[in-house]
């Protein structure tokens, strides 16, 4: 908790050298809340040291790994080498994750994650250094509308599976077909309905630039 309250602190007075400072002793340490639901993320990018902080600290993680799985490998210790590797992940997901976290309220209404305090060109720069995709493949949106479209082909064969069910007087094959369906759509529908509220709650991280301008324009005049 100390290294935490440490990190706050430099992150309070804008002090970029003693935040990265700080943060290099323990990463994980920017997962972690204040009595306001903010991480020190939330705090650096409020006062315009987030960006530079991620770069420097990225940088020094991925040279230092790099460096350190080097010599293990030639030393042929494959096991410090792999630890190394899997250290840098968690590494780097603590980021993603400090990066991407909600808990912080603005204005007593909506839910923030520090991305929200960047500029357009700072917040995408912060997503590409931290690994954090907006893909098409990877995009939520995609996949809701692969559940709605997978809802609606059982739905259909649902349809025709009961169509004929009815013609040839209950037929067992074609009731098992009619219960897959069936149960199918449901599943399918569920995670539809999941992900249409998933992409509302995500929606209050507000990283559409325009969607920000609003947002603050609203909250500014109430």
């Amino acid at each position: 908790m100390t290294q935490f309250n440490d990190l706050l602190k430099a992150a309070e007075k804008e002090d970029e050298n003693e935040f990265v400072k700080t943060w290099k002793k323990d990463i994980a340490s920017v997962t972690a809340r204040n009595g306001n639901g903010e991480n020190p993320f939330h705090i650096a990018a409020k006062n315009r040291i987030l960006l530079p902080a991620i770069k420097e600290i990225m940088r020094d993680l991925e040279e230092g790994t790099k460096s350190k799985v080097e010599k293990a490998e030639e030393a042929k210790d494959w096991k410090e080498s792999e630890r190394l590797k899997e250290e840098l992940k968690r590494n780097k997901k603590y980021i993603k994750d400090a990066l991407c976290d909600k808990s912080c309220i603005l204005h007593g209404r909506v839910a923030v994650a520090p991305l929200y305090f960047l500029n357009a060109a700072e917040r995408e720069e912060a997503k590409r250094i931290a690994g954090i995709k907006g893909g098409f493949i990877c995009n939520r949106k995609f996949h809701l509308c692969l559940y709605i479209i997978g809802a609606i082909a059982c739905i259909a064969a649902l349809c025709l599976s009961l169509y004929f069910l009815f013609l040839v007087s209950q037929s067992l094959a074609l009731a098992s077909v009619a219960t897959i369906a069936s149960g199918g759509s449901t599943c399918l529908l569920f995670k539809a309905c999941n992900g249409i509220y998933g992409l509302y709650d995500e929606s209050t991280i507000v990283t559409d630039p325009d969607v920000m301008q609003l947002l603050d324009g609203g909250l500014a005049a109430a």
